[in-house]
């Protein structure tokens, strides 16, 4: 009679450890996500709503994606001027960068946020609307890149592109200066 032996249930199938790994730390991702943000989705038929019961942290938030997208379109550009990526590349890219920003606009506009917040908020939101009129300069740059541009063409662009950053950053101040 041949007993065969088994390996003892908590050891898991080679297969599946890292996959459970992987499990693991996307549920602890989130889990810090939603405690640090303090932001709950309330499903109410077909449309979400986001509650937002930590302004403060709200914002901060905000403005730490705000500051990833800011940074990779600036640095796309500059890879574009230097030759290393293609102005499609760069369209590519502002245009999501550009679809990310609105979905930031919308965050704001629907988190109500209260009488005290509200010069923060709108100040925030003229930093993002900054950014995407940024972000639009950085694609007709990119456009007139395709063609055969002039020197002054050039230059104009990259100056309405350094008073779109500028304006954003000022406003992005003027939202932390209102914070209650």
């Amino acid at each position: 009679f041949l007993m065969i032996r088994r390996p003892p249930r908590s050891t898991p199938k080679p297969s599946s450890a890292a996959s459970d790994v992987y499990k693991r730390h996307a549920v602890i991702l989130v889990a810090i996500t939603i405690a640090s943000f303090s932001v709950w989705l309330i499903s109410d038929s077909p449309k979400m709503v986001i509650v937002v019961t930590d302004f403060e942290s709200h914002l901060d938030g905000i403005d730490a994606r705000h500051d990833i997208i800011r940074n990779a379109v600036d640095e796309s550009l500059l890879e574009m001027i230097d030759g290393n990526i293609t102005p499609e590349e760069l369209i590519s890219i502002a245009e999501i960068s550009s679809s990310q920003i609105n979905s930031q606009i919308i965050e704001l506009v629907e988190s109500e946020a209260p009488e005290e917040w509200q010069s923060s908020y709108l100040n925030y939101l003229e930093s993002l609307r900054s950014s995407n009129s940024y972000i639009r300069e950085v694609m007709a740059l990119a456009n007139l890149q395709t063609s055969d541009p002039t020197n002054d063409e050039f230059i104009n662009i990259l100056q309405k592109i350094e008073k779109l950053q500028s304006e954003s950053k000022e406003y992005a101040k003027f939202s932390y200066q209102y914070r209650p």
